[in-house]
């Protein structure tokens, strides 16, 4: 097998077009795998990583489809290859699935229940690419990680209206006089560095390291933040994972930004109209905490449905068990093992070589959402990856930037909240038996409800860990609500609690419109100083908002009985 071609890469949205596919012609069949599509796809991987998105939308997009070019790319490849060569009509099964998820979920606004989801979510977990590195095949964009929770009573995510978001960043330094323009300078995201205070919180204080080949770190919570802030005011791209942990029915939203811009309060509110109150929440964190108060905002590129989140459901933990976490806390000098061999959920974040981020979590039962393994000096976190929506997107962005960043919030054991981060690639489950058999054993071990053998992977991402950060604030811990506890997806294994397509009624919104988002992108960030967006808004998201809260508060009274 050509293992090139089973690791595809992602195009910036802004880039595309819909326009007639050039690889395919005048083809009737936009599924059909031709020879010449097959040739180009070998041709495309075997330029450096970076080349490949565009020739992706240059030759490789599908007619009228939206999503990056890239992901076509891939999704037709891994079709063929399933169907075991061109010409089957087994080969159009992936795209198919791809295309139902564009058609059904994929948007570029948020609908009143996508929009009351995020604004009540009590946790985020943040995406974003630096500004790229080296060149030709060596060429890469490292990838920022960030999970961010509520605090005193302010959500970590503001819904401005249908088409804006903004996440609250707390600067936890004390700005001086002299310090004061250079941190003016790189908040306006023109490429100038961080002050002197925003960098030693970024980079954090090294530590010893227990993995060959890999150094480690520990810095705040607020260091993490500010390096995703740094990254995104760069590439002007953040994306969000909305989640509710607690909820025994909720899944998830994604939420990509473009036009990404860090403003004060008083912008925000000149911006979009906002009412006297409406940064009330934020505000007070900020006076609580001491810290300077600014927003990442930006206009809405994606927003979709991302699974798995409802497999499993958390609970506030005792306090017996939250005193023996501080006697179990990890650290870098201990094997990496013993933390990612206990977790059931794992963040992913990729982002494409043109700076599309996106996040994703990646769930199993407990030891087996992912695996460490050792070749020599250096070691690598192996994840599967299932049968999912078909539309393949972090394979794709790892295609043409093979580089990905991984958080273990280990609030259930050690309480330790860790993030590790190095060059990632897509492997067919064929080489994980041949070069890692020990977690591809694992892996088959497992069994459906039935009793039989669970699928195969489709393929693994393998990532070589070069950095290690460990958070200095402990996670608050939690426990598995028995009634949930973790389980596993239908090609893992035992599928008790299945996907919910539907869950955020994407179809109450128009379809993705590849033209409409070049416009936007070209203007820039949506901006309604009259505030008619946001009263708007606020009208038609009332009763979602209501619904929302009512069963959030449902939740927690059947937890306490």
């Amino acid at each position: 097998m050509n293992l090139s071609l089973f690791s595809f890469g992602a195009a910036s949205p802004s880039k595309n077009h819909a326009r007639p596919d050039r690889g395919q012609g005048a083809e009737a069949d936009p599924y059909e795998i031709r020879a010449v599509r097959r040739w180009l796809y070998r041709v495309a991987c075997a330029t450096p990583p970076a080349v490949r998105e565009t020739l992706a939308e240059a030759f490789l997009r599908r007619p009228e489809a939206p999503g990056p070019a890239a992901e076509h790319a891939f999704q037709a490849a891994l079709g063929a290859r399933l169907a075991g060569g061109a010409g089957s009509g087994k080969a159009a099964t992936v795209a198919k699935a791809a295309d139902n998820f564009y058609a059904h979920q994929y948007r570029q606004a948020l609908n009143p229940q996508m929009g009351a989801f995020a604004a009540t979510a009590t946790q985020a977990v943040l995406g974003a690419g630096r500004l790229p590195r080296g060149a030709l095949w060596r060429r890469r964009r490292q990838v920022e990680m960030a999970l961010t929770e509520t605090v005193a009573d302010a959500p970590p995510i503001l819904v401005l209206d249908h088409e804006s978001v903004a996440i609250p960043l707390y600067l936890p330094v004390a700005v001086n006089l002299t310090e004061w323009r250079p941190m003016a300078r790189w908040l306006e995201g023109g490429g100038a560095p961080p002050p002197a205070s925003v960098r030693r919180l970024m980079l954090g204080d090294r530590m010893r390291c227990a993995e060959a080949g890999a150094s480690a770190r520990r810095r705040p919570a607020a260091g993490a933040l500010l390096a995703v802030a740094d990254a995104a005011l760069h590439s002007r791209k953040l994306a969000i994972l909305a989640l509710h942990p607690f909820d025994p029915d909720a899944m998830g939203l994604h939420v990509t930004l473009f036009g990404v811009e860090a403003v004060t309060p008083q912008t925000l509110i000149r911006d979009h109209g906002l009412e006297g109150d409406a940064l009330t929440p934020w505000l007070c964190a900020a006076g609580r905490l001491g810290e300077k108060l600014l927003f990442l905002v930006g206009g809405v590129e994606e927003a979709f449905t991302q699974c798995s989140q409802n497999l499993f459901v958390k609970r506030p933990a005792e306090a017996a068990s939250r005193r023996a976490a501080q006697r179990l806390a990890w650290a870098p000098c201990d094997p990496l093992d013993t933390l990612v061999g206990g977790q059931f959920e794992i963040f992913q974040a990729t982002v494409s070589a043109s700076g599309l981020p996106g996040v994703s979590p990646r769930n199993g039962e407990i030891g087996r959402a992912g695996f460490v393994a050792r070749r020599g000096r250096r070691s690598f976190v192996l994840i599967p990856y299932f049968t999912g929506n078909g539309v393949h997107g972090h394979a794709a962005k790892l295609w043409s930037n093979p580089w990905s960043s991984l958080i273990i919030r280990d609030d259930h054991t050690t309480g330790s909240v860790v993030t590790l981060s190095g060059p990632t690639r897509i492997a067919p489950h064929s080489w994980i038996v041949a070069h890692f058999p020990a977690a591809a054993a694992s892996v088959a071990r497992r069994r459906r409800r039935n009793g039989a053998p669970a699928d195969d992977p489709e393929y693994w991402f393998a990532q070589r860990v070069v950095d290690i950060s460990l958070q200095d604030e402990a996670a608050p811990l939690t426990r598995l609500d028995p009634a949930r506890g973790s389980c596993t997806l239908h090609a893992a294994g035992p599928a008790h609690h299945g996907k919910k397509p539907t869950y955020f009624a994407a179809d109450s919104l128009a379809a993705y419109d590849m033209r409409w988002q070049h416009r936007r992108e070209a203007h820039g960030r949506p901006r309604d100083p009259s505030g008619r967006a946001r009263r708007d808004w606020l009208n038609e998201a009332e009763p979602a908002l209501h619904a929302r809260l009512s069963h959030l508060a449902r939740s927690a009274v059947a937890d306490v009985q």
